[in-house]
Parts: C-alpha cells; structure tokens; sequence
C-alpha cells in the first residue's frame, strides 16, 4: 500500500520516525563517527528538488510535507552522535519521501481516457451530449410508481464550475447509447463534484447495472462508497471510512479510482488520496474488468436502477417509497468517467483546475 503523506497522521508519524532515528545515540566513546555522503548527498539533490518546485507544479501539501522531511534529514547530518544504523534508515526514508512528493506533481490526463464527461453549462434541454464518446444522457423523472405525481426533471442549478445538475424526487439521467466493453475494463475512474441535500444512505452518483456491475454512491455518513463485481466472480464493496467527506450543503471533489491490475482500489476527497485498498484488504480485487450482468441498462447518474428492473428482478421484500428509493438528492457538476486508474498528481491537477 502507497504511503499517503498528505494526512496530517501519517505526516506525525513519519516525522517522529526521522527524529527517533536521526538521533538516537549513546556514549560517544561507543559511537565510531558515521559516513555521512550518501545521505548528504540525497539532501542535496532533494533540496534542488525542493527549491525548483512551485504550487503551479506541486499541491501545497506535498510541497510543505517534503520540506518538512527534508529539514528533519538535514539536521541529523549536523547530529555527530548519529549512528550509521540511523543514517541508512534516513538514506531510505529520504528516498521514499522523494519519490511520494514527485509522484504527486501535477499531471495532465489523456484527452483519449475520457470516456464520458458532463459538465452540465447547457443549462437547458431534456437531453445532453457527454463529453469523450458522444453518449446522449436523457433527463429523466422519479417513477410514478414510487413518488406518485411528485416527479420531475433534474434542473440546471449554479454549480462548482458554470452550471450543475439538480436532482431530487427520483430525478435522474440514463444513457442508453453507451458501448459495454468501455465499461467493463480493468481500469476506471469516476470524478464528480456534489453537493448534497442531505445524509441518505441511497445517494447514488452513477451505476452501471446497480451493484451487478459496479456503483459510486455516498453511504451513511457521506462517505464515498464504490461496489464492483468482478468478473472472476468476486465481490468488492469499500469506503474511504470518513465520516462525512462529502458536507451536506457544500461542494466536496470526489474521485474513485480502480486499477484491477494493481489490485488497487483508492478514494480522494479535494485532490487527496483518503483511502486505498488493495486485494490483501479487499480479496474481490480480481479478475479483467467488471461483471457483464444479464440485463441490458441504462447507465444510470444520480439513481440506482429502473423501476421496471426492480420490480422484475428484485426477488426480496423492499419497501417502495421516496424514502428508501435509491436516489441522489442534491447537485452534481463536472462529472467524468475515465478508462484509467487516475494517478495521485492527475487528480490533483483535475481538482486544482475545477476549484477556480
């Protein structure tokens, strides 16, 4: 599992490691002097690092987080007690820190990886055009036959960046013209800006055959919550287990990312990986892609599934009211499906780009 030097946490630790290490000694009549060069050498070339990097490169987290790494190696070179254990354990801890913080640079995305983007600026019509392949997502009202006459179509509202799409009472988008295998690959990324209403444990973002394919959803507490059956017959359901990421009222970047690969599975909240998991943490992390389920959907934004395929298929007891509908209640904006595992610095640049 990546080491994730954003969270204040994990900086502590890593901190209190280079202390302990940097300048634990004992007798200097037991102590022979430490050789030094490897590690001042690395200073040297870290601080060049340092000193070239800029937020327009860099978030400034990752920046603030490696001089403070780099200052603590720094002093226990000026440590003459230092021992030559501690000095080839900073060597290595060093080295990690460079390659973290060089990881997190901005990087831009692959225009060719979009597969399909919204940004909802229309700001009218019953109909859209995604962004990547020419998908047409059709504006569509909550069933009948779960909100009665309280339907509607989602609505263009303000939103992060131009215009947003509000969703309540059911209302939703589905896309019907999509090509499967660009959904079921070994890679995918979804990255959306919300802005809930309030905290449902149905707050679906985007489903592909609800969780017989995989779904994005806030869970209880808001946090972010991904499903994905794979297609070697394994199970995969995850948050990033923080209460909360997503406030209701405000708007909160969120990006899920899978590289099936890697066996890797990670959640960022604002630009900042929160959560990974791997196929030790997550055993579901198998197979080539996701699982082809029987029925031909819609892809569905801001629901669960149709009212039809739940009432065909759903062979258990559940109550059809507003209340327990899967639905998103709130506004989404700029909401992109990639056919990669983001990197931490792309999903960087993506939130740095959309939170002007």
């Amino acid at each position: 599992m990546k080491k994730n030097f954003f969270k204040s946490a994990f900086i502590a630790c890593v901190s209190l490691i280079f202390l302990s290490s940097a300048f634990t000694s004992c007798n200097k009549d037991e102590v022979e002097p430490s050789d030094t060069t490897k590690l001042t050498a690395l200073v040297d070339s870290c601080q060049e690092l340092s000193d070239a990097a800029t937020t327009d490169d860099y978030p400034q987290a990752a920046i603030t987080t490696f001089n403070t790494i780099l200052a603590t190696a720094k002093a226990a070179i000026l440590n003459t007690d230092i021992t030559q254990t501690a000095v080839d354990n900073l060597v290595v801890q060093l080295r990690e820190a460079k390659e973290v913080f060089l990881a997190a640079a901005y990087d831009a995305i692959p225009a060719s990886s979009l597969i399909m983007g919204l940004s909802f600026d229309e700001g009218t019509g019953t109909q859209l055009t995604t962004a990547g392949k020419p998908w047409t997502a059709v504006l569509k009202s909550g069933p009948s036959e779960i909100f009665g006459t309280a339907t509607n179509l989602p609505t263009f509202k303000v939103g992060k960046v131009g215009k947003a799409m509000y969703f309540n009472n059911g209302s939703h988008l589905e896309i019907s013209n999509y090509t499967a295998s660009d959904l079921l690959g070994k890679q995918l990324s979804i990255s959306v800006w919300v802005n809930p209403d309030s905290t449902r444990a149905g707050n679906y973002i985007m489903s592909y055959n609800y969780w017989n394919s995989w779904k994005f959803q806030l869970q209880e507490q808001n946090k972010p919550f991904f499903t994905i059956h794979t297609n070697a017959d394994g199970w995969v359901d995850a948050d990033n287990q923080a209460d909360f990421s997503a406030p209701n009222k405000a708007w909160t970047h969120l990006v899920v990312t899978l590289n099936m690969d890697t066996k890797i599975l990670t959640f960022y909240v604002n630009g900042v990986s929160t959560m990974e998991w791997t196929a030790t943490t997550k055993p579901g992390l198998t197979g080539t892609g996701a699982w082809q389920y029987k029925n031909t959907l819609p892809l569905m934004i801001g629901a669960c599934t149709t009212y039809a395929e739940a009432k065909a298929e759903w062979n258990w007891t559940w109550s059809e009211t507003p209340k327990a509908w899967d639905n998103f209640v709130g506004s989404m904006d700029e909401l992109k499906l990639y056919n990669i595992a983001l990197t931490d610095g792309q999903v960087a640049k993506l939130y740095k780009e959309e939170s002007k």
